[in-house]
């Protein structure tokens, strides 16, 4: 069936999980204005009903909604449709904070690839992935564009069996996500653990964002896993701090009944 709204059915055989596809038909309704801003969306019962989903889906996709600016809660009253701040990366978002951006802000992104290959990884990739030391995995370096300008430079260390299946699509050329790259290979978000720090920039990070050795910096260190609790991400990134800030925003734990949400710990915004 088409959903509440006249949007495209639920693909049932598509690895990409219902959320997601939920997610996506609202947000395309909201941006075309389908669903006006400030217009109350159906509830999780009826959007259940329309969709023909369970209400767990559909609240973890009104969740990433509202994660990404879409969609704003008011107790008691439900949900209602919204637009993206300009100025929002949402660090706590289960997504990488990039492809929020572009998929939640259309903003224009470009891909500089430095690295894509088999490698040892170091200490902390392999601690972080519990794999055992000495162990090899795929080793994906990038430079990010935003709008033009050099924002973010990243590492990501995967394992060695979804390196092989990264190395055979479009994301070592620079086109394609790494996201929905692993999503549609099965291997989705369910959670991750993310820290950020002021850091001076070191000599491999100055030349990749084209700073002064020394200049200020925020790194993020990221392990994405899989609802299985297994990890199968574990990325580093430099963010230039004249291009990008953070505001930092606290949430409340998730209650105990509920599985706990990515760790609140801030927003990423361009200045």
């Amino acid at each position: 069936m088409s959903g509440t709204g006249g949007g495209a059915a639920i693909n049932r055989a598509s690895v990409t999980p219902y959320y997601l596809q939920l997610a996506d038909r609202l947000r395309e309704q909201i941006s075309t204005g389908t669903i006006a801003t400030g217009q109350r969306l159906p509830s999780e019962g009826e959007l259940a009903t329309g969709w023909n989903l369970s209400r767990a889906t559909v609240r973890q996709a009104l969740r990433q909604l509202e994660e990404q600016g879409w969609v704003s809660r008011v107790a008691r009253r439900g949900a209602f449709a919204a637009r993206p701040s300009q100025r929002g990366w949402l660090l706590q978002g289960r997504e990488s904070f990039f492809e929020d951006e572009v998929d939640a802000r259309r903003r224009q992104v470009t891909t500089q690839v430095l690295r894509a290959e088999m490698a040892l990884l170091p200490e902390i990739a392999a601690e972080a992935l519990h794999l055992p030391d000495g162990s090899s995995g795929y080793v994906l370096e990038r430079v990010r564009h935003l709008d033009g300008k050099i924002a973010v430079f990243s590492v990501n260390y995967l394992p060695a069996h979804i390196g092989a299946l990264v190395s055979h699509t479009d994301v070592p050329a620079g086109t394609g996500s790494l996201n929905s790259t692993l999503r549609r290979a099965g291997f989705a978000v369910a959670g991750a653990s993310r820290t950020v720090e002021a850091v001076a920039a070191g000599g491999a990070a100055a030349e990749r964002l084209r700073v002064p050795v020394g200049a200020a910096l925020l790194k993020i260190k990221s392990t994405t896993w899989d609802q299985d609790l297994v990890a199968f991400d574990h990325h580093e990134v430099w963010v230039r701090s004249d291009v990008v800030h953070v505001e930092i925003q606290v949430g409340a734990p998730a209650p105990a009944q509920h599985l706990p949400l990515s760790p609140e710990i801030g927003r990423i915004v361009s200045p």
